[in-house]
């Protein structure tokens, strides 16, 4: 059993519960003194920034709301000459230049200069030290790394630094175009929507486009001369290949023969552990005993701990509470609301199959399905655009074959709160006479207990773990690309690009939204070029063209009014209210009773915070005739594809919407990201594809044992395993205690400095309040929460307001 400093075992660390009073020393003392400069949500310093006396004073009153009239703003910001020489400087786009000159040295490309090994550095580094010494450490370690022997240590650090110098160049860009800039300034709305153009297509490094959803257009059009060289000395040409020259060639070309040696050779230098392997066949115990000595870096809110640390990894309930509190709870929905009629698939394949128990339980409930819940993927051959009994599998050039699979998982919730899984559909085509179908040995849960120990009778039930691990590779394609990187990250982008077209920087809406924007532009930039093209697609078994369709579908079919968390939570079968959560049938879903608590906090600040610019008495006429708002919500539903942006008329609809984008980029965000390391690290917990056919009967799954389980496993495959193990760990950093939602409310509380009038006062009271309904309701209201799941549950504190990101920051 692995244990900590002190001979603590690491399970029970897992499992500790926080309480109420180490939650709030700890706070306290974050908070004790006045905030430090250092400390200063950059959000808030931004509107700070804009406020400053350098800006140009209003030459005459501001407009109306309603009205559109830009004269009263100075075009250019807050930067000029001298009062004998009005006109700003003209910089980018023709707007005046802020002030911050860089030094871009060309590079120099020499022949094959896009090659392995030729990468330059990006400017801007110099702040974070002498990095011209790493540079040439690095690319002489990228030379080294190209050899057989490269070890995953070097190739994972490659990685990561890689990574992160793509996201860094495209924060240099946007900050030289001004679109994030470090010093912000007042621009007005021509200015502006000339900045923030629309882009669909994206270069796939082949010399063609890969089709993404609207987005902040960042290749610039080749007859803009000044953007293209900036561009191109940034290196952001080279961001479309700077990943795959670094990890070594023997691991990108042949097809390794022999299997889990590899993983062996790993396994045995860190443990010395030779008598694991059978007959140089792996297994499950020794995959174990390699994980509790070769963990990632505590870098995330888990402290770098993951889930294959329990013994009960593997286990139904495990497996269940992912639905409640893992990096994808809100994909549960209850069976009566999916379309067709799925429950009688259930019950007559049930009879089929034989399974007499089961198939009279869910006769019984036919009547009121209310406890009967699905994961249901029935949908992805058709988002993929593939036939609907289409074989899904793919094979990268120099790669190897995975597969991948649209399961449908039902489950159980019981009156005590204990979510069983049911029944598996490991790969839903066109109905499940066609396809294969499972059902749990156990009909029941077992009984709550403390310490993760392993359970003999689920860990040799080898069928019933094949099939859930398919139902996992199909959750980890809809968490990672549908959910995370579609309905967060793009959804959010879309949103933010069409508000900068749209409405005035001095408007409530910018002032409400804005810090929630911190660097999620240029993030998502390195998402597109990098992440997705680069990395996601050689860890899942769909083409390129399946994956980019997928984003696609579920953009376009993302409901932005049924998300709102009330609401999204009744579509999906669940009470919406504090009170109807409180049941004991519920104790479990703790991002569920979490997240209807912060959406109405938030709801509250952003009500407040409009009505600093509204009257009650006539907001909804002032809303319903303001150009600005209207013109927002077509740019929304037009350029920006998302068609079921609601009419925004009144007060509460304005205050539900953009409770919905600070709700996107901030706790969602955070419940979908922050927990990857997690659950994700531990290959075999979570693998992204499958790796061998899948069975083609019943017979042939029940036939399954040990060696069936590890072969669906990317053991051996040392590029897909690194990529599955880094991906997880690269995105959970947790979040730095000035970009947290609560230190943004303290920071706006404490250093909102536009003067001492009443707007001003009321929002420094607005921050305040919105601070202590953090601090004193909802972190104690979580912890608690976290307590009254059953015992041995693994803690949900990812909300907490001091870990919860202010915006997409990674």
């Amino acid at each position: 059993m692995a244990t900590a400093a002190g001979n603590v075992p690491v399970a029970d660390l897992i499992l500790q519960q926080p309480s109420v009073e180490d939650w709030q020393r700890d706070t306290d003392d974050a908070l004790r003194n006045d905030l430090k400069a250092s400390d200063l949500d950059p959000g808030v310093l931004d509107l700070e920034l804009l406020k400053l006396t350098t800006y140009p004073k209003r030459s005459k009153q501001s407009p109306a709301p309603g009205k559109h009239d830009e004269s009263w703003h100075h075009p250019g910001g807050n930067f000029r000459q001298s009062p004998e020489s009005p006109e700003p400087l003209k910089g980018f786009l023709g707007t005046p230049y802020r002030g911050r000159s860089y030094h871009l040295e060309p590079i120099k490309k020499t022949p094959g200069w896009h090659r392995p090994g030729q990468f330059h550095s990006f400017p801007g580094e110099e702040e974070e030290g002498d990095e011209d010494d790493e540079d040439e450490d690095d690319t002489r370690q990228g030379e080294d790394a190209k050899g057989d022997d490269a070890s995953m240590e070097q190739i994972l650090a490659l990685v990561t630094q890689l990574y992160g110098r793509v996201e860094r160049s495209y924060n240099a860009y946007l900050d030289v175009v001004e679109v994030e800039p470090t010093w912000p300034r007042l621009l007005n709305l021509d200015q502006t929507s000339e900045m923030f153009e629309w882009a669909t297509q994206v270069p796939d490094g082949k010399g063609g486009f890969m089709e993404y959803p609207p987005h902040l257009k960042v290749i610039p059009d080749e007859d803009d001369v000044g953007l293209l060289k900036i561009f191109d000395k940034l290196g952001l040409l080279e961001t479309q290949w700077i990943i795959s020259p670094f990890i070594p060639d023997s691991w990108w070309g042949d097809i390794i023969e022999k299997g889990a040696e590899w993983v062996i050779k790993r396994i045995r230098q860190k443990t010395g552990d030779v008598t694991a392997w059978a007959n140089q066949d792996p297994n499950f115990k020794a995959l174990e005993s390699y994980n509790e000595s070769h963990r990632k870096t505590a870098t995330d809110v888990s402290e770098g701990r993951n889930l294959g640390l329990l013994g009960d990894w593997y286990s139904d309930r495990r497996f269940a509470e992912q639905a409640f509190t893992g990096t994808n709870p809100t994909t549960l929905v209850n069976i009566a609301k999916t379309p067709g009629n799925l429950l009688q698939e259930f019950i007559d394949t049930a009879e089929r199959l034989g399974y007499k128990e089961w198939h009279k339980r869910l006769s019984k409930a036919q009547s009121n399905p209310e406890s009967l819940f699905v994961q249901d993927h029935r949908h992805f051959r058709e988002a993929f655009g593939a036939a609907p009994d289409e074989e899904l599998k793919h094979q990268e050039p120099g790669s190897e074959l995975n597969w991948a699979c649209a399961a449908v998982t039902l489950f159980e919730l019981h009156q005590d709160g204990g979510l069983h899984p049911v029944a598996i559909v490991v790969d839903y085509k066109i109905s499940m006479k066609e396809s294969v179908t499972i059902f749990n040995n156990r009909l029941e849960p077992r009984e709550p207990v403390g310490g993760g120990a392993p359970i003999p009778e689920e860990e040799s039930d080898w069928p019933w773990r094949y099939a859930k691990s398919c139902a996992q590779v199909s959750d980890w394609m809809r968490h990672e690309v549908g959910v995370h990187l579609t309905r967060a990250h793009f959804i959010e982008e879309a949103i933010i690009v069409a508000t900068r077209r749209t409405i005035r920087m001095d408007s409530i809406i910018h002032t409400i939204l804005s810090p929630h924007w911190y660097k999620t532009l240029s993030l998502n930039a390195a998402a597109r070029t990098t992440l997705v093209p680069q990395v996601i697609k050689d860890l899942v078994g769909i083409s390129p063209e399946y994956l980019q369709k997928y984003v696609l579908y579920e953009f376009e079919n993302f409901d932005f009014v049924k998300h709102y968390v009330p609401n999204d939570l009744k579509e999906r079968g669940f009470p919406n209210t504090a009170e109807g959560l409180a049941a004991p049938k519920y104790k479990n879903y703790a991002y569920a009773k979490n997240m209807v608590s912060m959406w109405a906090v938030i709801r509250k600040y952003v009500s407040a915070m409009l009505l600093t610019t509204y009257k009650k008495e006539t907001a909804n006429a002032d809303i319903s005739n303001d150009t600005h708002i209207q013109n927002w919500v077509k740019e929304i539903r037009t350029n920006g594809r998302i068609k079921s942006f609601p009419d925004i008329n009144t007060l509460d609809a304005l205050t539900d919407a953009l409770t919905m984008c600070i709700h996107i980029a901030a706790p969602f965000h955070t419940a979908v990201n922050y927990l990857q390391n997690f659950y994700q690290a531990f290959v075999p917990a979570k693998p992204p594809a499958v790796c061998q056919k899948l069975p083609a009967s019943l017979d042939e799954l029940k036939s399954y044992t040990e060696p069936e389980l590890i072969n669906a496993l990317p053991i051996g495959r040392e590029r897909q395993w690194l990529l599955a193990v880094q991906v997880p760990w690269l995105l959970s950093f947790k979040v730095a205690d000035e970009r947290s939602l609560i230190k943004f409310a303290y920071s706006q509380s404490r250093n909102y400095r536009s003067g001492f009038g009443k707007k001003a006062r009321a929002i420094r009271t607005i921050s305040g309040q919105l601070h202590d309904d953090l601090n004193k309701k909802l972190g104690p209201e979580f912890v608690l929460t976290s307590q009254g799941m059953d015992k041995g549950s693994i803690p949900y504190m990812v909300l907490d307001p001091n870990v919860t990101a202010v915006s997409i920051l990674i």
